[in-house]
């Protein structure tokens, strides 16, 4: 059996943690390359925690370490 282990953060965490809109996500998506949420993730959608980190490591944002 695989084991699945995939580290998940919902678009409400991230806005609440580095203090943006889920507007600003929405656009950095579309205009910045922001990773796309997780397939049918449901109306809070939920980003790949690893990937999210990433991009804000490299984009200069605050990633919460």
């Amino acid at each position: 059996m695989t084991n699945l282990n995939l580290e998940v953060i919902s678009r409400k965490q991230i806005c609440k943690q580095i203090g943006i809109s889920k507007d600003t996500i929405r656009n950095w998506i579309n205009y910045r390359h922001f990773p796309k949420p997780l397939i049918a993730s449901g109306r809070d959608p939920l980003f790949s925690f690893k990937e999210v980190k990433e991009w804000l490591h490299q984009n200069g944002g605050h990633d919460g370490n």
